[in-house]
């Protein structure tokens, strides 16, 4: 049968259940006692239990009870958000919200609503849509379906009207679909998040390009966007470093504090089969970071390539044609009509043509890769053709061991741009850098690196020469998919001391096992480490030289808002402070720098973002450091400060002045404390939040918007689900913290409740058995049937 559910009537949803898959819609024909027909089994059933700060455990009988489960559950909490996310990834937004409003991804690449309209309906056409659906194991197309039907649930139940402000009668609110679903996971695995503006708004030129999105930090120059920015720290320990012999694990992504990859808590059980808690994002019915009895699990944002970019070299007679090997090639094009709310509420289209090869769609940018009448670009992504995101996840939430979880990654190789930290209740700790990576070798690579372009490689972006078919990824058995590193070939650590990652490559996991001569596009050694990498080893053989390791001392490190370049810098900070310059400014600056306590916590004073700003201005000049990098010496060089040479001095002046004068004009008084200017609102009362700059060495991180409103910064991003897990003989012992909350609704009370106690530093334990759940005293049971 065919069901088209009217989206007018929605209070009429429950008949949704018969609109999905028919595998499990027929009914027991037997008769009951002979007579009567049996009342009609539910096709979805799931046990929904709500503990302190409304994380939901759900149990279900199988992977449909458990996705319906999953899909009323975060309805509940996060209904408009949903709704919204799939308006964006649908390219619909500019039929609800108009062609020129902020799109819903991060803003930091000022994406609109048409571009981003245009670049999804490319993105996720029904064709690849559906060939993502079809790849699915049936467990994974069986739990899609469920969280379709219990999203739907939940509308039936509530009706349009019924629903939170944010959404309430919206136009964009209709039942979902499965499908809906695969857009979802597309856009989550996508490497191509920083170009979504460009790919979109890509034109030959004379054709009326869209401009560029601004760069995000309005203090520095424009620049390319990177390939996606999320960020993370993750510490395994193991056995050899820890108190009681069993493994402990910290996780702590750094995520937009948006929606459109948005954490949220979950406890997933199938009895005998699944028993899984952590956190998930958008759309996904799988716990994507998180603990089982017997092991845990993180994620970090890696440095491979997951993806490339080509630089096309074009027909002197047309530039929608590209030559390879000294043949013409056309470029593929796709003609996309977008619907389009009008100003005064009337729809309209927009039509554009989008330009791809047989690589990727094309992209332009205008510092140094713009469309022109000579030369283009193309995007190559190894995750649009990867499906594997969702049941990546799914095998890692059945594994019943480490061993079963590294097996998993190495059969799938379906995580789309992240490492693997786990530890497990035997004290073994697992790094994986496994995922999706272009399959090119170094003497390749060198060959076809565009050479005035080469400077980009060292932030991750290789621009190759698309003129020659040389320069294509290569095929090779045992990879993934086509063009990939075979995942036998990629880094792997097992210690049974500790593993860790701050996103620098996999070459020091662990400094007594250096993860060294792997291709340049999965992980480089010997290059210079971010610091909180540094923080992380500093940290790791300060604490393993007074004795071994607790959960405390993995909480003190997520927390503690160390700042690692403090030490190493503001000494010479100060004494270039006493050659300044007298300008009312410097005066201000240095005054607050000497008062800076050297950390990020509430009580920091306007010191540290003094120091920020001038930092993150001054570091990025060549020659800043006095002690230059020593891959001898990884951990502790770069040092110093070169603040004697002029150019360096002039810099020092010109930033510290700045910040100062941004501060002044915000009204923001010089003895302000951080608990002052730095804060979340987000529809609400404001909460304040420590942390600070992940480039200066904070474990912490935390980011914020570039111009502040009524004298305060508003959080932008950051530390999102934190969780640090050890073992005992019951079960797990988890301590985590979802810093914005489980529900993205002002209204409601999980909107800012793990706000105020991620200010505080006061951690939740996360209650994981039964007999843990039923003794929680917010505990709430409810059974949801879908008949």
């Amino acid at each position: 049968m065919t069901c088209k559910p009217n989206v007018a009537a929605l209070a009429a949803l429950s008949l949704l259940a018969a609109c999905g898959s028919n595998d499990n819609n027929n009914h027991n024909n037997n008769h009951n006692n002979g007579n009567h027909p049996p009342a009609a089994q539910p096709r979805y059933q799931a046990t929904i239990q709500r503990t302190s700060y409304g994380i939901p455990h759900i149990e279900a009988k199988d992977e449909a009870g458990l996705g319906f489960g999953i899909g009323y559950a975060y309805a509940e909490d996060n209904a408009c958000l949903l709704a919204s996310e799939i308006a964006t990834v649908n390219g619909d937004r500019s039929r609800h919200f108009g062609p020129d409003l902020a799109s819903s991804e991060n803003p930091d690449f000022a994406v609109n609503n048409l571009d981003s309209d245009f670049f999804f309906r490319q993105w996720n056409d029904d064709a690849i849509v559906q060939e993502a659906w079809q790849a699915q194991p049936a467990e994974v197309q069986a739990l899609m379906r469920g969280y379709a039907a219990g999203f739907n649930h939940y509308l039936a139940e509530r009706g349009v009207a019924g629903l939170p402000q944010a959404c309430r009668n919206g136009s964009w609110v209709r039942p979902m679909t499965e499908l809906d679903l695969i857009r979802l996971m597309r856009r989550t695995g996508m490497t191509a998040m920083g170009w979504i503006g460009h790919i979109g708004a890509t034109q030959p030129p004379g054709q009326g390009s869209t401009p560029a999105p601004a760069a995000a930090r309005t203090r520095q120059p424009a620049r390319l966007p990177p390939p996606r920015l999320t960020a993370s720290n993750a510490v395994a320990i193991g056995r050899e470093a820890s108190a009681d012999g069993g493994g402990m694990l910290l996780g702590q992504p750094h995520l937009p504090w948006g929606d459109a990859q948005r954490f949220y808590q979950l406890h997933l059980t199938i009895p005998g089969k699944m028993d899984v808690m952590g956190a998930t994002l958008p759309g996904l019915p799988a716990v994507g970071i998180g603990f089982t009895r017997d092991f845990a699990w993180t994620h970090t944002t890696d440095t491979s390539a997951h993806a490339t970019v080509y630089a096309l070299q074009l027909d002197r007679q047309d530039p929608t044609r590209y030559i390879v090997d000294g043949q013409s090639r056309p470029m593929l094009r796709r003609t996309i009509t977008v619907p389009v709310k009008n100003p005064d509420g009337s729809m309209g289209t927009r039509s554009r043509t989008l330009y791809s090869t047989e690589d990727g769609p094309l992209f332009s940018h205008p510092e140094g890769l713009a469309w022109t009448s000579t030369t283009a670009y193309v995007l190559r992504d190894a995750n649009a053709v990867n499906h594997r995101v969702v049941a990546q996840w799914y095998r890692m939430n059945l594994s019943k061991s480490l061993a079963e979880l590294k097996d998993a990654n190495l059969r799938l190789a379906g995580n789309p741009w992240n490492n693997t930290i786990a530890a497990d209740r035997a004290g073994n700790t697992l790094m994986m850098n496994v995922s999706p990576i272009a399959n090119l070798p170094d003497d390749a690579l060198a060959g076809c690196v565009v050479p005035e372009l080469a400077e980009l490689a060292k932030a991750g972006l290789y621009v190759l020469d698309g003129s020659r078919a040389a320069c294509a990824w290569r095929n090779e058995p045992g990879a993934p998919q086509p063009g990939t590193v075979p995942a036998s070939r990629l880094p792997v650590l097992e210690r049974r001391d500790y593993v860790h990652n701050a996103n620098d490559s996999a070459w020091l996991s662990n400094p007594a096992a250096p993860l060294a001569g792997f291709p340049a596009l999965v992980s480089r050694d010997s290059e210079e480490q971010g610091a909180r990498t540094r923080l992380a080893l500093s940290e790791l053989a300060a604490r393993l030289g007074k004795g071994k390791l607790t959960p405390a001392d993995l909480q003190e490190m997520a927390l503690d808002n160390k700042v690692y370049l403090a030490p190493l810098l503001l000494p010479d900070l100060l004494a270039w402070c006493g050659t300044a310059g007298a300008t009312a400014e410097l005066a201000t600056g240095c005054a607050g720098l000497a008062a800076w306590t050297g950390d990020a916590g509430l009580d920091a004073g306007v010191g540290l973002p003094y120091f920020t700003a001038t930092m993150l201005d001054t570091l990025a000049t060549p020659g800043a450091w006095s002690v230059p990098f020593d891959p001898d010496d990884p951990v502790h060089t770069p040092r110093g400060l070169n603040y004697r040479d002029p150019a360096i001095a002039q810099q020092l002046a010109d930033s510290l002045a700045g910040v100062v004068g941004l501060f002044e004009s915000a009204g923001i008084p010089a003895d302000a404390r951080l608990r002052d200017f730095q804060v979340s609102r987000r529809g609400g009362p404001a909460v304040p939040i420590h942390g600070g700059e992940g480039a200066l060495g904070i474990f912490n991180t935390i980011d914020v918007v570039a111009e502040p409103h009524d004298g305060r910064f508003e959080v932008r991003g950051g530390t999102t689900y934190v969780q640090v897990v050890g073992f005992g003989a019951d079960g797990p012992r988890a301590q985590a913290l979802l810093a914005y909350s489980q529900s993205a609704d002002p209204a409601s009370p999980h909107h800012a409740d793990q706000t105020q106690r991620f200010s505080r530093g006061e951690w939740i334990t996360l209650p994981f058995t039964a007999a843990e759940i039923a003794a929680d005293p917010a505990l709430k049971k409810r059974v949801i049937v879908s008949n």
